[in-house]
């Protein structure tokens, strides 16, 4: 449509001053950078979503975007320290997973505890460094409270199948859940006649 002309030069003033600007197209690299948006990580979800990655974890989040560096570059004294080597950092990372797998556990077995009751319980089983198959077994015979009695099974030679054995009545799990010592348990079961030990 072609713009009116004017022989009155105040009408072409108000003409140009009324008219409404044509609106710039954007460039395609404007609406590039209008629809680009910045994927959230790892720690922003778990902050989100008020979940504990761990410390060990968390060190390997910050340590990724040296990862990303395509050129090789020597290996810092503390790198080469020991503690520090790919192994070992990679066993810290398998170490906060298996940590995460023990607070998803515990949440699961007892769903009403509060987040800073999780954590801890959360940290008394993962200190066991526990097979998966060997978590479960204890924390669903002794609850989500028996890390305590757990480690002192194991430290004294009792394995899980000894949980079943019945003492006067009751079993071995059920008087560690009710606070019988690990110590006790076998003083009453060599009364017995019976060795925890050996099962």
């Amino acid at each position: 449509m072609a713009e009116p002309r004017f022989t009155d030069p105040e009408l072409t003033a108000i003409w140009n001053f009324l008219r409404t600007s044509p609106t710039p197209v954007p460039s395609p690299a404007d609406l590039a950078r209008g629809t680009r948006r910045r994927t959230p990580d790892a720690q922003a979800i778990a902050a989100r979503e008020g979940l504990d990655l761990g410390p060990e974890l968390r060190r390997v989040l910050r340590r990724r975007p040296q990862q990303t560096k395509t050129e090789p570059r020597p290996a810092s004294p503390t790198e080469t320290a020991p503690g520090n080597t790919p192994q070992q950092r990679g066993s810290a990372a398998s170490r906060a997973v298996e940590r995460s797998r023990v607070m998803r556990l515990i949440a699961q077995l007892a769903p009403g505890l509060r987040h800073h009751q999780l954590r801890e319980r959360t940290t008394a089983w993962d200190a066991l460094k526990l097979t998966a198959p060997e978590l479960e077994t204890w924390m669903r015979a002794l609850g989500v409270d028996g890390a305590a009695a757990a480690r002192a099974c194991r430290a004294l030679g009792i394995g899980p199948a000894a949980l079943d054995v019945v003492l006067d009545g009751r079993q071995v799990r059920r008087r560690l859940r009710e606070g019988t010592t690990v110590t006790a348990l076998l003083a009453l079961a060599a009364e017995r006649g019976i060795d925890l030990r050996r099962r």
